[in-house]
């Protein structure tokens, strides 16, 4: 039995959620594109696009139209590379991810494909497109598995049902009307990403500092608290152990000093890893250490998860 092709959307030529550069000349020619595109006028489309994105190379409105007019040509090989490489570069958003996983559908790569649609959901939940595509996806792998069942047993009437039914759902071809995408709320929202980012980055900064200081000046209170209530001991001390240890360690010196440079943030999760080098003297004592500080949100505070050094 022959399965009817899945109904794919067409891949959404919307306006990228992404604010245009300012410059007109790159305006002007990203609005040339979409008439040529309009007009499937493709081979001119093609040559102003590779123009355009020599100018500016990493505007991602350009590279994802240059991943349409591939598609639409036949280049189904690069349009997957210029796809890959926007979710790379702009992981936040959803386009680039529901056009590749349409491209290796196509090629029957179904599994890939749901993998990559989930991530476009991931991306933007809302995202009604990639949404549907991975109910076709669904869709078609159970017509693969059930046209594998037949194989192995054609008189399976439960089998044949399915498959009716499953082939029928491919004749619904959802409304596909392109919609303008209010470009200001992504700005926006990608701002308030930034501005996020650089206040985590401030805070984190700002625990390190206190807990610097809090050592140089032997102030085991502050100190103390710099640490999470389940802080990872070392050799499997208890905290009363862990708490006595360090108090003799620092409250025993004379004079403590401690350089910190080089601080590098990674963002995993709900935690945040920071790398630095540290330099600590104290009389007569110089140790240089590579340090990381794994921190979490404890009652609207970052405070140390985890400490390693070497």
């Amino acid at each position: 039995m022959k399965t009817k092709k899945i109904y794919f959307l067409t891949i959404l030529i919307t306006t990228f959620l992404i604010s245009l550069s300012s410059n007109s000349y790159s305006r002007s020619n990203l609005e040339e594109i979409k008439l040529l595109l309009k007009n499937g006028k493709y081979s001119r489309a093609e040559k102003l696009i590779n123009k355009s994105i020599e100018t500016t190379p990493n505007n991602p409105e350009f590279l994802f139209y240059k991943g349409i007019i591939e598609t639409n040509i036949g280049k189904s090989n690069e349009a997957i590379d210029t796809f890959r490489n926007l979710t790379e570069n702009f992981p936040e958003l959803p386009e680039p991810f529901n056009n590749l996983a349409v491209l290796y559908a196509e090629k029957g790569e179904f599994k890939l494909a749901k993998k990559i649609l989930e991530q476009a959901i991931k991306t933007n939940p809302s995202y009604l497109t990639a949404h549907i595509n991975l109910g076709d996806i669904y869709t078609k792998m159970a017509t693969e598995a059930y046209n594998k069942a037949l194989e192995i047993d054609k008189s399976n009437n439960i089998a044949i049902t399915k498959l009716s039914m499953i082939t029928q759902l491919f004749n619904y071809q959802p409304n596909t009307k392109n919609t303008e995408i209010d470009s200001t709320k992504i700005i926006k929202q990608v701002e308030q990403e930034k501005q996020t980012e650089k206040q985590l980055e401030k805070d984190i900064f700002k625990s390190i500092e206190n807990w610097k200081s809090a050592w140089e000046n032997k102030n085991m209170t502050e100190y103390l608290a710099a640490y999470a209530a389940n802080f990872k001991y070392p050799n499997n001390m208890s905290r009363p152990d862990w708490e006595a240890y360090r108090e003799v360690r620092i409250t025993s010196k004379k004079t403590i000093n401690i350089i910190i440079s080089n601080i590098k943030l990674k963002y995993d999760k709900e935690k945040i890893i920071a790398t630095f080098n540290q330099d600590y003297k104290s009389g007569k004592l110089e140790q240089i250490s590579k340090k990381t500080l794994v921190f979490i949100n404890e009652d609207n505070k970052w405070v140390i998860f985890e400490e390693t050094s070497g």
